[in-house]
Protein backbone atom coordinates (compact mmCIF):
# COMPACT_ATOMS: atom_id res chain seq x y z
CA UNK A 1 0.00 0.00 0.00
CA UNK A 2 1.34 3.60 -0.41
CA UNK A 3 2.30 5.91 2.27
CA UNK A 4 -0.46 8.36 2.13
CA UNK A 5 0.17 11.98 2.81
CA UNK A 6 -1.89 13.35 5.54
CA UNK A 7 -1.92 16.58 4.64
CA UNK A 8 -5.43 18.24 3.03
CA UNK A 9 -4.96 19.01 -0.55
CA UNK A 10 -7.18 21.58 -1.64
CA UNK A 11 -8.98 20.84 -4.46
CA UNK A 12 -8.73 17.02 -3.29
CA UNK A 13 -11.43 15.09 -2.05
CA UNK A 14 -9.36 11.70 -0.70
CA UNK A 15 -10.76 8.66 0.30
CA UNK A 16 -9.02 6.43 2.95
CA UNK A 17 -9.78 2.72 3.74
CA UNK A 18 -11.67 2.64 6.84
CA UNK A 19 -13.07 -0.71 8.45
CA UNK A 20 -16.60 -0.65 8.55
CA UNK A 21 -18.96 -0.80 11.08
CA UNK A 22 -20.45 -4.08 12.12
CA UNK A 23 -23.62 -5.21 10.06
CA UNK A 24 -26.52 -6.53 11.52
CA UNK A 25 -27.80 -9.76 10.02
CA UNK A 26 -29.79 -9.35 6.42
CA UNK A 27 -32.99 -9.25 6.83
CA UNK A 28 -34.62 -11.87 3.69
CA UNK A 29 -38.15 -12.68 3.57
CA UNK A 30 -39.17 -16.54 2.66
CA UNK A 31 -37.82 -16.76 -1.06
CA UNK A 32 -40.35 -16.44 -4.03
CA UNK A 33 -41.82 -19.24 -5.45
CA UNK A 34 -42.80 -20.23 -8.94
CA UNK A 35 -46.60 -19.55 -10.19
CA UNK A 36 -47.04 -23.04 -10.69
CA UNK A 37 -45.28 -24.50 -8.10
CA UNK A 38 -43.51 -23.65 -4.87
CA UNK A 39 -39.99 -24.10 -3.97
CA UNK A 40 -37.65 -23.99 -1.56
CA UNK A 41 -33.67 -23.77 -2.01
CA UNK A 42 -33.43 -27.50 -1.33
CA UNK A 43 -36.19 -28.50 -2.75
CA UNK A 44 -36.22 -29.71 -6.65
CA UNK A 45 -37.04 -32.19 -8.62
CA UNK A 46 -34.44 -34.59 -10.09
CA UNK A 47 -34.95 -35.57 -13.55
CA UNK A 48 -34.52 -39.04 -14.37
CA UNK A 49 -31.11 -39.48 -15.78
CA UNK A 50 -30.33 -40.41 -19.14
CA UNK A 51 -27.65 -43.03 -20.60
CA UNK A 52 -26.38 -40.29 -22.87
CA UNK A 53 -24.15 -37.19 -21.24
CA UNK A 54 -25.54 -34.72 -23.07
CA UNK A 55 -28.29 -35.59 -25.52
CA UNK A 56 -31.63 -36.95 -24.54
CA UNK A 57 -33.82 -38.38 -27.10
CA UNK A 58 -36.37 -40.10 -24.87
CA UNK A 59 -39.36 -38.38 -23.63
CA UNK A 60 -38.29 -37.95 -19.81
CA UNK A 61 -41.05 -39.52 -16.81
CA UNK A 62 -41.96 -37.71 -14.28
CA UNK A 63 -39.50 -36.57 -12.02
CA UNK A 64 -39.10 -37.25 -8.68
CA UNK A 65 -38.80 -35.10 -6.07
CA UNK A 66 -36.79 -34.84 -2.50
CA UNK A 67 -39.22 -32.58 -0.83
CA UNK A 68 -39.60 -35.29 1.48
CA UNK A 69 -36.34 -34.66 3.19
CA UNK A 70 -36.94 -31.02 3.37
CA UNK A 71 -38.77 -28.60 5.94
CA UNK A 72 -41.57 -26.73 3.85
CA UNK A 73 -41.05 -23.08 3.04
CA UNK A 74 -43.36 -21.48 5.79
CA UNK A 75 -44.89 -18.94 3.24
CA UNK A 76 -45.34 -18.40 -0.40
CA UNK A 77 -44.33 -15.45 -2.50
CA UNK A 78 -43.56 -14.08 -5.98
CA UNK A 79 -41.29 -11.22 -4.09
CA UNK A 80 -38.60 -11.12 -2.19
CA UNK A 81 -37.85 -8.68 0.20
CA UNK A 82 -34.50 -6.37 0.47
CA UNK A 83 -33.54 -5.81 3.81
CA UNK A 84 -37.14 -4.08 4.76
CA UNK A 85 -36.95 -1.10 2.46
CA UNK A 86 -38.10 -2.05 -0.46
CA UNK A 87 -39.36 -5.12 -2.55
CA UNK A 88 -37.73 -6.87 -5.47
CA UNK A 89 -40.11 -8.33 -7.23
CA UNK A 90 -39.43 -10.66 -10.56
CA UNK A 91 -40.50 -8.65 -14.10
CA UNK A 92 -41.33 -9.99 -17.21
CA UNK A 93 -38.02 -11.12 -19.07
CA UNK A 94 -37.13 -8.85 -22.11
CA UNK A 95 -37.10 -9.73 -25.18
CA UNK A 96 -34.56 -12.55 -25.65
CA UNK A 97 -33.98 -13.43 -22.47
CA UNK A 98 -36.68 -16.03 -22.08
CA UNK A 99 -36.17 -19.51 -21.33
CA UNK A 100 -37.99 -22.75 -21.41
CA UNK A 101 -40.13 -23.53 -19.03
CA UNK A 102 -39.29 -25.36 -16.09
CA UNK A 103 -39.32 -26.50 -12.84
CA UNK A 104 -35.50 -26.21 -11.50
CA UNK A 105 -35.24 -23.01 -13.18
CA UNK A 106 -38.71 -20.63 -11.62
CA UNK A 107 -39.31 -16.99 -12.85
CA UNK A 108 -37.00 -15.00 -9.73
CA UNK A 109 -35.25 -11.65 -10.00
CA UNK A 110 -32.34 -11.44 -11.48
CA UNK A 111 -30.38 -10.76 -8.11
CA UNK A 112 -31.75 -14.35 -7.20
CA UNK A 113 -31.22 -16.45 -10.21
CA UNK A 114 -27.77 -18.07 -9.31
CA UNK A 115 -28.93 -19.13 -5.59
CA UNK A 116 -33.04 -20.21 -7.28
CA UNK A 117 -32.09 -21.91 -10.73
CA UNK A 118 -31.10 -25.36 -10.59
CA UNK A 119 -30.02 -28.81 -11.96
CA UNK A 120 -30.02 -32.74 -10.88
CA UNK A 121 -26.79 -31.96 -9.49
CA UNK A 122 -27.18 -28.98 -7.41
CA UNK A 123 -30.75 -30.71 -6.29
CA UNK A 124 -29.00 -33.68 -4.97
CA UNK A 125 -25.91 -31.36 -3.39
CA UNK A 126 -28.74 -29.28 -1.56
CA UNK A 127 -30.76 -32.94 -0.48
CA UNK A 128 -27.32 -33.67 1.24
CA UNK A 129 -27.02 -30.34 2.93
CA UNK A 130 -30.62 -30.87 3.81
CA UNK A 131 -30.43 -34.13 5.81
CA UNK A 132 -26.95 -33.51 7.47
CA UNK A 133 -27.94 -30.44 9.46
CA UNK A 134 -31.05 -28.92 10.80
CA UNK A 135 -33.29 -26.68 8.60
CA UNK A 136 -32.07 -23.53 10.52
CA UNK A 137 -28.40 -24.13 10.21
CA UNK A 138 -29.50 -24.71 6.62
CA UNK A 139 -30.41 -21.71 6.50
CA UNK A 140 -27.78 -20.08 7.83
CA UNK A 141 -25.29 -21.44 6.00
CA UNK A 142 -27.16 -20.45 2.67
CA UNK A 143 -27.64 -16.34 3.98
CA UNK A 144 -23.87 -17.05 4.83
CA UNK A 145 -22.99 -17.71 1.42
CA UNK A 146 -25.54 -15.24 -0.11
CA UNK A 147 -24.08 -12.28 1.97
CA UNK A 148 -20.80 -12.08 -0.22
CA UNK A 149 -21.77 -11.07 -3.13
CA UNK A 150 -22.91 -6.99 -3.84
CA UNK A 151 -26.40 -6.77 -5.73
CA UNK A 152 -25.09 -5.09 -8.27
CA UNK A 153 -22.69 -8.32 -8.21
CA UNK A 154 -25.98 -10.92 -8.77
CA UNK A 155 -27.44 -9.02 -10.93
CA UNK A 156 -23.98 -9.28 -13.25
CA UNK A 157 -23.66 -12.83 -12.76
CA UNK A 158 -27.33 -13.62 -13.38
CA UNK A 159 -26.48 -13.49 -17.29
CA UNK A 160 -24.32 -16.34 -17.01
CA UNK A 161 -26.97 -18.97 -16.14
CA UNK A 162 -29.63 -17.40 -18.39
CA UNK A 163 -27.24 -17.41 -21.42
CA UNK A 164 -25.73 -20.90 -20.76
CA UNK A 165 -29.53 -22.26 -20.46
CA UNK A 166 -30.83 -20.55 -23.67
CA UNK A 167 -27.80 -22.51 -24.86
CA UNK A 168 -28.32 -25.72 -23.46
CA UNK A 169 -31.95 -25.70 -24.59
CA UNK A 170 -31.40 -24.82 -28.27
CA UNK A 171 -29.08 -28.00 -28.41
CA UNK A 172 -30.79 -30.09 -26.74
CA UNK A 173 -28.18 -30.29 -24.15
CA UNK A 174 -29.19 -32.86 -21.20
CA UNK A 175 -30.11 -31.76 -17.43
CA UNK A 176 -27.36 -34.17 -16.07
CA UNK A 177 -24.88 -32.47 -17.96
CA UNK A 178 -25.32 -28.67 -17.56
CA UNK A 179 -23.75 -29.13 -13.67
CA UNK A 180 -21.02 -29.65 -13.48
CA UNK A 181 -20.55 -28.09 -17.18
CA UNK A 182 -16.92 -30.04 -18.23
CA UNK A 183 -14.77 -28.16 -20.78
CA UNK A 184 -15.61 -29.08 -24.09
CA UNK A 185 -19.50 -27.94 -23.18
CA UNK A 186 -17.68 -24.75 -21.95
CA UNK A 187 -15.74 -24.08 -25.02
CA UNK A 188 -18.72 -25.07 -27.54
CA UNK A 189 -20.72 -22.45 -24.97
CA UNK A 190 -18.35 -19.98 -25.85
CA UNK A 191 -17.98 -21.14 -29.61
CA UNK A 192 -21.31 -20.18 -29.96
CA UNK A 193 -21.61 -16.62 -29.12
CA UNK A 194 -17.65 -15.85 -30.65
CA UNK A 195 -17.58 -12.82 -32.98
CA UNK A 196 -21.40 -12.20 -32.05
CA UNK A 197 -20.40 -10.76 -28.77
CA UNK A 198 -17.36 -8.95 -26.59
CA UNK A 199 -14.77 -10.85 -25.03
CA UNK A 200 -15.73 -9.26 -21.83
CA UNK A 201 -18.87 -9.84 -22.04
CA UNK A 202 -18.38 -13.14 -22.58
CA UNK A 203 -15.96 -13.58 -19.75
CA UNK A 204 -18.62 -11.81 -17.98
CA UNK A 205 -20.97 -14.43 -18.42
CA UNK A 206 -18.83 -17.29 -17.85
CA UNK A 207 -17.88 -15.51 -14.41
CA UNK A 208 -21.75 -15.96 -13.61
CA UNK A 209 -21.65 -19.03 -14.67
CA UNK A 210 -18.99 -20.10 -12.27
CA UNK A 211 -20.48 -18.86 -9.43
CA UNK A 212 -23.66 -20.01 -10.59
CA UNK A 213 -21.49 -23.52 -9.88
CA UNK A 214 -19.95 -22.30 -6.58
CA UNK A 215 -23.84 -21.94 -5.18
CA UNK A 216 -24.23 -25.68 -6.07
CA UNK A 217 -20.86 -26.52 -4.95
CA UNK A 218 -20.02 -28.03 -8.51
CA UNK A 219 -16.96 -28.75 -9.85
CA UNK A 220 -15.93 -25.97 -12.30
CA UNK A 221 -13.98 -26.83 -15.51
CA UNK A 222 -13.35 -23.06 -16.73
CA UNK A 223 -9.73 -23.65 -16.01
CA UNK A 224 -9.08 -26.05 -18.31
CA UNK A 225 -6.82 -25.05 -21.38
CA UNK A 226 -9.35 -25.71 -24.04
CA UNK A 227 -11.31 -23.16 -22.55
CA UNK A 228 -8.34 -20.67 -22.12
CA UNK A 229 -7.92 -20.80 -25.71
CA UNK A 230 -11.49 -20.82 -26.42
CA UNK A 231 -11.38 -17.06 -24.43
CA UNK A 232 -8.47 -16.43 -26.24
CA UNK A 233 -10.36 -16.84 -29.54
CA UNK A 234 -13.45 -14.60 -28.04
CA UNK A 235 -11.37 -11.73 -27.58
CA UNK A 236 -9.78 -11.76 -30.85
CA UNK A 237 -13.00 -12.08 -32.84
CA UNK A 238 -14.95 -10.07 -30.28
CA UNK A 239 -12.88 -6.86 -30.97
CA UNK A 240 -15.40 -5.12 -33.58
CA UNK A 241 -17.79 -4.98 -30.48
CA UNK A 242 -16.19 -3.75 -28.13
CA UNK A 243 -17.89 -0.01 -26.92
CA UNK A 244 -15.94 3.26 -28.16
CA UNK A 245 -14.30 4.87 -25.07
CA UNK A 246 -15.73 7.68 -23.66
CA UNK A 247 -14.07 10.99 -22.74
CA UNK A 248 -13.61 12.12 -19.27
CA UNK A 249 -15.70 14.29 -17.62
CA UNK A 250 -13.88 17.80 -17.47
CA UNK A 251 -14.40 21.28 -15.47
CA UNK A 252 -16.12 22.59 -18.32
CA UNK A 253 -18.81 20.08 -18.58
CA UNK A 254 -18.82 21.27 -14.43
CA UNK A 255 -18.98 24.81 -15.12
CA UNK A 256 -21.64 24.30 -17.58
CA UNK A 257 -23.80 21.88 -15.61
CA UNK A 258 -23.47 24.78 -13.02
CA UNK A 259 -25.18 27.60 -15.21
CA UNK A 260 -28.09 25.28 -16.03
CA UNK A 261 -29.19 24.75 -12.21
CA UNK A 262 -30.99 26.47 -9.56
CA UNK A 263 -29.50 25.45 -6.49
CA UNK A 264 -32.30 26.17 -4.47
CA UNK A 265 -34.53 23.44 -6.43
CA UNK A 266 -33.95 20.05 -4.43
CA UNK A 267 -33.08 18.29 -7.04
CA UNK A 268 -30.82 20.44 -8.77
CA UNK A 269 -29.49 20.47 -5.26
CA UNK A 270 -28.85 17.07 -4.71
CA UNK A 271 -27.51 16.66 -8.63
CA UNK A 272 -24.93 19.01 -8.13
CA UNK A 273 -23.22 17.68 -5.13
CA UNK A 274 -23.81 14.20 -6.46
CA UNK A 275 -21.30 15.53 -9.25
CA UNK A 276 -18.95 17.95 -7.45
CA UNK A 277 -18.49 14.78 -4.59
CA UNK A 278 -18.21 12.13 -6.95
CA UNK A 279 -15.71 14.37 -9.45
CA UNK A 280 -12.99 15.26 -6.90
CA UNK A 281 -13.46 12.46 -4.59
CA UNK A 282 -12.68 10.02 -7.77
CA UNK A 283 -15.31 7.73 -6.48
CA UNK A 284 -17.56 6.03 -8.93
CA UNK A 285 -21.26 6.98 -9.77
CA UNK A 286 -22.62 3.86 -7.80
CA UNK A 287 -21.35 5.26 -5.13
CA UNK A 288 -23.13 8.06 -4.58
CA UNK A 289 -26.35 7.00 -6.43
CA UNK A 290 -28.42 3.82 -6.72
CA UNK A 291 -28.66 1.91 -9.80
CA UNK A 292 -32.63 1.32 -9.18
CA UNK A 293 -34.61 1.75 -6.53
CA UNK A 294 -35.16 -1.65 -5.62
CA UNK A 295 -31.05 -2.00 -4.94
CA UNK A 296 -31.55 0.19 -1.87
CA UNK A 297 -29.11 -1.55 1.28
CA UNK A 298 -28.09 0.45 3.45
CA UNK A 299 -24.74 -2.56 4.27
CA UNK A 300 -23.96 -0.99 0.64
CA UNK A 301 -25.02 2.72 0.54
CA UNK A 302 -24.94 5.85 2.49
CA UNK A 303 -27.49 6.86 4.52
CA UNK A 304 -28.91 10.19 5.55
CA UNK A 305 -28.24 9.70 8.88
CA UNK A 306 -24.68 8.49 8.38
CA UNK A 307 -22.06 10.58 10.68
CA UNK A 308 -20.67 14.01 8.66
CA UNK A 309 -17.48 15.44 10.16
CA UNK A 310 -16.91 19.04 9.74
CA UNK A 311 -13.33 20.44 10.33
CA UNK A 312 -11.40 23.83 10.26
CA UNK A 313 -7.75 23.07 10.13
CA UNK A 314 -5.27 25.54 11.70
CA UNK A 315 -4.92 27.31 8.25
CA UNK A 316 -8.07 28.05 7.95
CA UNK A 317 -9.02 25.20 5.36
CA UNK A 318 -12.50 23.87 5.87
CA UNK A 319 -13.61 20.17 5.12
CA UNK A 320 -16.38 17.40 6.00
CA UNK A 321 -15.88 13.36 5.85
CA UNK A 322 -18.29 10.62 6.49
CA UNK A 323 -17.78 7.08 5.64
CA UNK A 324 -19.56 4.92 2.26
CA UNK A 325 -19.96 1.67 3.93
CA UNK A 326 -19.21 -0.41 0.88
CA UNK A 327 -16.71 0.27 -2.74
CA UNK A 328 -16.20 -2.33 -5.65
CA UNK A 329 -12.34 -2.56 -4.58
CA UNK A 330 -12.59 -2.43 -0.46
CA UNK A 331 -15.59 -4.52 -0.24
CA UNK A 332 -17.03 -4.04 3.43
CA UNK A 333 -14.09 -2.11 4.39
CA UNK A 334 -15.90 0.94 2.59
CA UNK A 335 -13.97 4.38 2.58
CA UNK A 336 -13.56 7.68 4.14
CA UNK A 337 -14.34 10.25 1.62
CA UNK A 338 -13.31 14.23 2.95
CA UNK A 339 -14.32 16.87 0.73
CA UNK A 340 -11.64 19.65 0.84
CA UNK A 341 -12.88 23.47 0.30
CA UNK A 342 -11.77 25.82 -3.02
CA UNK A 343 -10.64 29.03 -1.85
CA UNK A 344 -11.68 32.76 -2.98
CA UNK A 345 -15.45 31.38 -3.42
CA UNK A 346 -14.75 28.39 -6.56
CA UNK A 347 -18.46 28.13 -7.69
CA UNK A 348 -16.83 24.58 -8.52
CA UNK A 349 -16.10 23.89 -4.38
CA UNK A 350 -17.51 20.23 -3.52
CA UNK A 351 -17.70 21.33 0.25
CA UNK A 352 -20.31 24.31 -0.79
CA UNK A 353 -22.42 22.18 -3.11
CA UNK A 354 -22.57 19.24 -0.57
CA UNK A 355 -23.59 21.84 2.46
CA UNK A 356 -26.34 23.61 -0.01
CA UNK A 357 -27.44 19.90 -0.65
CA UNK A 358 -27.72 19.19 3.07
CA UNK A 359 -29.51 22.20 3.78
CA UNK A 360 -31.75 22.30 0.92
CA UNK A 361 -32.74 18.75 1.67
CA UNK A 362 -32.68 18.91 5.18
CA UNK A 363 -36.30 17.08 5.05
CA UNK A 364 -35.20 14.10 3.87
CA UNK A 365 -36.11 11.00 5.74
CA UNK A 366 -32.89 9.77 7.87
CA UNK A 367 -33.17 6.23 6.47
CA UNK A 368 -33.08 7.35 2.63
CA UNK A 369 -29.64 7.57 1.01
CA UNK A 370 -27.26 10.49 1.69
CA UNK A 371 -28.13 12.54 -1.75
CA UNK A 372 -31.77 11.66 -1.45
CA UNK A 373 -33.93 14.71 -2.52
CA UNK A 374 -37.22 16.08 -1.41
CA UNK A 375 -39.85 15.75 -4.44
CA UNK A 376 -42.52 17.94 -5.58
CA UNK A 377 -44.80 15.97 -3.23
CA UNK A 378 -42.66 16.62 -0.60
CA UNK A 379 -42.02 12.75 -0.10
CA UNK A 380 -38.00 11.50 -0.01
CA UNK A 381 -36.31 10.35 -2.97
CA UNK A 382 -33.71 8.72 -3.66
CA UNK A 383 -31.48 9.96 -6.45
CA UNK A 384 -30.93 7.04 -9.21
CA UNK A 385 -27.90 6.93 -11.38
CA UNK A 386 -29.81 6.74 -14.61
CA UNK A 387 -31.98 10.01 -13.16
CA UNK A 388 -28.63 11.53 -12.43
CA UNK A 389 -27.45 10.67 -16.24
CA UNK A 390 -30.19 11.25 -18.06
CA UNK A 391 -30.60 14.90 -16.46
CA UNK A 392 -26.81 16.24 -16.84
CA UNK A 393 -25.91 14.37 -19.88
CA UNK A 394 -29.25 16.33 -21.20
CA UNK A 395 -27.72 19.44 -20.42
CA UNK A 396 -24.18 18.19 -21.96
CA UNK A 397 -25.29 17.24 -25.52
CA UNK A 398 -27.00 20.76 -25.53
CA UNK A 399 -23.97 22.64 -25.30
CA UNK A 400 -21.67 19.84 -27.54
CA UNK A 401 -19.42 18.73 -25.13
CA UNK A 402 -18.48 15.48 -25.22
CA UNK A 403 -20.34 12.44 -24.38
CA UNK A 404 -19.65 10.97 -21.18
CA UNK A 405 -20.80 8.15 -18.98
CA UNK A 406 -20.51 7.26 -15.00
CA UNK A 407 -17.57 6.13 -15.19
CA UNK A 408 -16.55 9.12 -16.84
CA UNK A 409 -16.52 10.98 -13.14
CA UNK A 410 -14.31 8.57 -11.73
CA UNK A 411 -11.23 9.32 -14.51
CA UNK A 412 -12.01 12.75 -15.31
CA UNK A 413 -11.41 13.83 -10.84
CA UNK A 414 -8.12 11.86 -11.21
CA UNK A 415 -7.06 13.78 -14.34
CA UNK A 416 -7.83 17.39 -12.50
CA UNK A 417 -5.98 15.80 -9.12
CA UNK A 418 -2.81 14.89 -11.29
CA UNK A 419 -3.23 18.15 -13.34
CA UNK A 420 -3.19 19.79 -9.96
CA UNK A 421 0.22 18.60 -8.61
CA UNK A 422 -1.60 15.71 -6.62
CA UNK A 423 0.58 13.22 -5.67
CA UNK A 424 -0.17 10.20 -8.20
CA UNK A 425 -0.05 7.33 -4.75
CA UNK A 426 -2.57 9.53 -3.83
CA UNK A 427 -5.11 10.11 -6.37
CA UNK A 428 -4.08 6.56 -6.95
CA UNK A 429 -5.68 5.69 -3.25
CA UNK A 430 -8.23 7.98 -3.39
CA UNK A 431 -9.53 6.21 -6.65
CA UNK A 432 -9.55 2.85 -5.35
CA UNK A 433 -6.58 1.55 -7.33
CA UNK A 434 -3.13 -0.30 -6.97
CA UNK A 435 -0.75 0.77 -8.44
CA UNK A 436 -0.33 -1.19 -10.85
CA UNK A 437 -3.95 -1.21 -12.52
CA UNK A 438 -3.74 2.42 -12.14
CA UNK A 439 -1.05 2.53 -14.38
CA UNK A 440 -3.05 -0.35 -16.56
CA UNK A 441 -5.56 2.44 -16.59
CA UNK A 442 -3.76 5.56 -17.70
CA UNK A 443 -1.68 3.89 -20.67
CA UNK A 444 -5.01 4.50 -22.55
CA UNK A 445 -4.76 8.27 -21.63
CA UNK A 446 -3.36 9.50 -24.96
CA UNK A 447 -6.65 7.78 -26.52
CA UNK A 448 -9.30 9.13 -24.04
CA UNK A 449 -8.09 12.47 -23.50
CA UNK A 450 -8.18 13.80 -27.33
CA UNK A 451 -11.64 12.58 -27.64
CA UNK A 452 -12.28 15.82 -25.15
CA UNK A 453 -14.66 18.23 -28.02
CA UNK A 454 -13.45 21.16 -25.48
CA UNK A 455 -9.71 22.14 -25.02
CA UNK A 456 -9.66 21.72 -21.54
CA UNK A 457 -7.18 18.94 -22.26
CA UNK A 458 -4.40 20.09 -24.24
CA UNK A 459 -1.21 18.71 -25.84
CA UNK A 460 0.90 20.01 -22.44
CA UNK A 461 -1.44 18.30 -20.47
CA UNK A 462 -1.15 14.88 -22.34
CA UNK A 463 3.02 15.50 -21.61
CA UNK A 464 2.54 16.31 -17.88
CA UNK A 465 0.55 13.12 -17.56
CA UNK A 466 2.74 11.19 -19.09
CA UNK A 467 5.98 12.21 -16.95
CA UNK A 468 3.80 12.00 -13.97
CA UNK A 469 3.15 8.87 -14.54
CA UNK A 470 6.46 7.65 -15.91
CA UNK A 471 8.08 9.33 -12.44
CA UNK A 472 5.61 7.16 -10.43
CA UNK A 473 6.22 3.52 -12.33
CA UNK A 474 9.90 3.93 -11.73
CA UNK A 475 9.00 4.76 -7.90
CA UNK A 476 6.54 1.96 -7.51
CA UNK A 477 9.43 -0.65 -9.16
CA UNK A 478 6.77 -1.87 -12.02
CA UNK A 479 8.45 -2.67 -15.70
CA UNK A 480 7.15 -1.02 -18.51
CA UNK A 481 6.95 -4.78 -19.82
CA UNK A 482 4.30 -6.26 -17.42
CA UNK A 483 1.80 -3.17 -18.54
CA UNK A 484 2.17 -4.02 -22.11
CA UNK A 485 1.61 -7.56 -21.70
CA UNK A 486 -1.23 -7.24 -19.39
CA UNK A 487 -2.69 -4.68 -22.06
CA UNK A 488 -2.20 -7.83 -24.54
CA UNK A 489 -5.46 -9.09 -26.38
CA UNK A 490 -3.97 -12.62 -25.33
Amino acid sequence: MFSLNRQLISSTCVAERSVGEKQSPNSISPRPTHPRNSFHPFQRPLPTPCSHPYLSLNTPSKPSTIDSLLPKPSTTSSKISNSSFRVIRARKPQSGRSIADNDLRPHVPATERIFSWHTPFGSRHHADVANRLPAPLVESAMMAVRGALAPNTKSTYAAGPLRFTQFCDKWGITEEARMPADYALLCAFIGEYKGLQSGNTIRSWLAGLHSWHIMNHAPWHGDDTWVHLARTSANKEGTKHKLPLRAPVSIEHLSCLRRALDLSNPFHAAVWAVALVTFFGCRRLGETTLPVAAAFDPKYHVLRSTTILFRVLRDGTRSASFVIPWTKTTKELGATVILTAHRNGDSLCPLAAFKNHLDVNSSVSSTSTLFAYRSSSGKSKNLLKHEFLDFVTKIWSSAMLAHVLGHSFHIGGAVQLLLAGVPPEIVAATGGWTSLAFLLYWRRMDEILPMCTSKAYNQAHLDRLSSILKEFRITQKIPSSLLVNSLSPD
